[in-house]
């Protein structure tokens, strides 16, 4: 029953290896000496790494040259390190009052050689607490130079490979079982976390992964807000329920956005559902080769202002989405703002969505979808009804 190290792995060795190839390339370009990598999207993606421990002070050296990557991590990580990971040179710090692992990485550092060196540490991410960041600043001092890494690694898997695009395919296909369920479940009476937990069953008895942060299931008055929020809601017979949520498989998320009405349709919500769904169908149109984001983003806004809902619209309209640990489904930079100069390319998977929120009516309205940027069309990942779903 005993696995072997590095058996675990979610793609071919030979990708994780290729993926730690360019990433050196990467350094080296940049005239770093070597990478702290505390992201655990990150660690997942160059080698396989798959865990929640990165809740502590957990962090992989990777240097430009071909020196072996070192992760210093807590014992608790150490068998799933082994096993899920191309990562052979396994460092543990241990727990005590006076633990300081950033002494533990410095050690490290110091031992291949890397006083005074240039060093890329990842800032953008969940995995380096300010806490941890304020011990390694602290513990380093003038010893190397660190500098922000620039989002290096995230920009690398920004484009996915045929294999991730697999298990986003994958997703997409849980994804759109799990909203027909939804639908099909949803009717006055039930509490709306009632339909969260049938969202939740469906892919979780699919095959699917726990999801990396909590999902949108708002009814009635508070169906205009952009994020969920505590306390069941039961549904009436005249009512409204904004669902939004991601469905990762082996960690590859996709997400879906769809409102389902209750009762009489008013017909300032109809008309805001024909907004929103012509306006993503142009800025889905838009996801080719050369498009900006910025173009797309225009494409939503344009859309929502002509009609009227200015003053409703949000100042992002989805974002990259592709490999996501908790707290949050969403991989981004990029989002999807003004002017963002980021262009479309094969490979990118993204997730658009139309929000209309009213807080003056308490109507609201938001479809979205996740896609694929190929050399042509953009491929539909998860997919919506095509009609309105109204339950009376």
């Amino acid at each position: 029953m005993v696995a072997a190290p590095g058996s675990q792995l979610p793609f071919a060795r030979t990708e994780h290896l290729d993926r730690q190839k360019r990433l050196r390339a990467a350094l080296a370009e940049r005239g770093f000496d070597a990478m702290l990598v505390f992201s655990q999207e990150s660690l997942f993606w160059l080698t396989g790494y798959d865990t929640g421990g990165f809740v502590f002070f957990q962090c992989a050296v990777v240097t430009a040259d071909e020196r072996p990557i070192v992760l210093l991590t807590r014992r608790p990580d150490l068998l799933q390190a082994r096993q899920t990971s191309t990562i052979e040179d396994i460092r543990i710090w241990w727990d005590a009052d006076d633990a300081n692992p950033a002494a533990d990485l410095k050690a490290i550092l110091a031992e291949l050689g890397l006083a005074g060196g240039r060093i890329a540490i990842e800032l953008n991410t969940h995995g380096l607490t300010g806490w941890n960041l304020w011990r390694c600043q602290a513990t380093f001092g003038d010893w190397c130079q660190l500098e922000d890494d620039g989002h290096l690694i995230r920009r690398l898997r920004v484009v996915k490979s045929p294999a991730e695009i697999a298990y986003m395919r994958k997703a997409g296909e849980i994804c759109d079982r799990s909203l027909d369920q939804v639908i099909e479940l949803a009717r006055p009476g039930l509490l709306d976390s009632e339909i969260k937990s049938a969202y939740l069953g469906s892919i979780l008895a699919d095959g699917a992964d726990m999801p990396p942060n909590a999902p949108i299931f708002n009814s009635g008055e508070r169906a205009v807000y952009g994020r969920g929020v505590t306390a069941p809601r039961r549904l009436e017979a005249q009512d409204q329920l904004l669902v939004e949520y991601p469905v990762p498989y082996r960690h590859y998320n996709v997400k879906t956005e769809w409102t389902i009405l209750f009762g009489a349709v008013p017909d300032r919500q109809r008309r805001m559902y024909d907004v929103a769904r012509e306006t993503l169908a142009r800025m889905t149109e838009l996801a080719r080769p050369g498009t900006t984001l910025g173009a797309i983003f225009d494409a939503y806004a344009d859309g929502l202002d002509a009609a009227g809902y200015r003053a409703s619209r949000y100042g992002a309209t989805g974002y990259s989405v592709g490999i996501s640990f908790a707290p949050t489904s969403m991989d981004v930079p990029p989002m999807i703002y003004a002017g963002n100069a980021t262009v479309c390319e094969p490979g990118m998977t993204l997730f658009y969505h139309v929000m209309n929120g009213d807080g003056d009516t308490g109507l609201a309205m938001g479809v979205g979808h996740t896609l694929l940027v190929t050399d042509c069309s953009p491929e539909l990942l998860t997919g919506l009804p095509d009609e309105l779903t109204v339950v009376s």
